[in-house]
């Protein structure tokens, strides 16, 4: 195996240094451009119009008659079946394993496009937390015919693997961010290198992610049977 010298090390701590450097330029660009838009949204007519129907609404409340006493469970059902099934589309057999190699090849590879399967993983934690605020409103503890004690365990499991996937998406954005500024113009071998190790990692990331979500996601422990 090749030893590093003293002068390749410094180089590395070098790029590392060069790597993170880049990737503060970058996201703190990106992040101004966000609040600037996000300024210029909320000064909008489109977003005062909004602001004033929400306001009109809460006015209103309640919406209709009868419904502090409305059956909850049809919304909530539904809230859960969007999530099974976007559950069931995803390749849970492959995200078995710990170290999935197989799904890090497109993952580690130079395409510039986001990887395939983030996506739908994305959207599997918005609905899972949609099901969790429906379980939270099911099970709020009023009086009612439609309201039931949540079992302890079952809001445990989806804690669990709403953390994972929040993870999930953490890692993976992370990945993007530095596979993005491994594509900046006449970068310095040390800083793309450095910036490659960073993309492979979080990468990992992603894929431990994926397993800890796939050994906490049982359909009797998670209140979706």
């Amino acid at each position: 195996p090749a030893v590093l010298t003293g002068a390749d090390r410094g180089h590395l701590t070098v790029g590392a240094a060069k790597a993170g450097a880049l990737l503060d330029r970058q996201l703190t660009l990106a992040r101004t451009r966000a609040h600037s838009t996000a300024l210029q949204a909320l000064g909008s007519s489109r977003f005062h119009a909004v602001a004033d129907q929400v306001a009109v609404l809460a006015s209103e409340v309640p919406l209709a008659p009868g419904a502090a006493h409305a059956d909850l469970r049809p919304p909530a059902a539904a809230a859960r079946d969007r999530l099974t099934d976007a559950v069931a589309a995803l390749p849970l057999v492959t995200a078995g394993s710990p170290y999935n190699a197989a799904a890090l090849i497109h993952g580690l590879s130079p395409d510039p496009a986001p990887h395939p399967q983030d996506a739908p993983w994305h959207q599997v934690r918005l609905l899972l937390r949609l099901h969790r605020y429906a379980r939270e409103v099911l099970h709020s503890g009023a009086d009612g015919p439609t309201r039931a004690a949540a079992p302890a365990a079952v809001d445990a499991a989806l804690r669990a693997a709403g953390e994972a996937l929040d993870r999930h998406r953490d890692a993976a954005e992370a990945a993007a961010a530095a596979a993005q500024a491994a594509r900046t113009p006449r970068i310095a071998p040390a800083t793309a290198y450095a910036l490659g190790v960073l993309h492979a990692d979080q990468r990992h990331e992603v894929e431990a992610a994926r397993y800890a979500f796939q050994r906490c996601w049982r359909t009797e422990d998670l209140g979706t049977s």
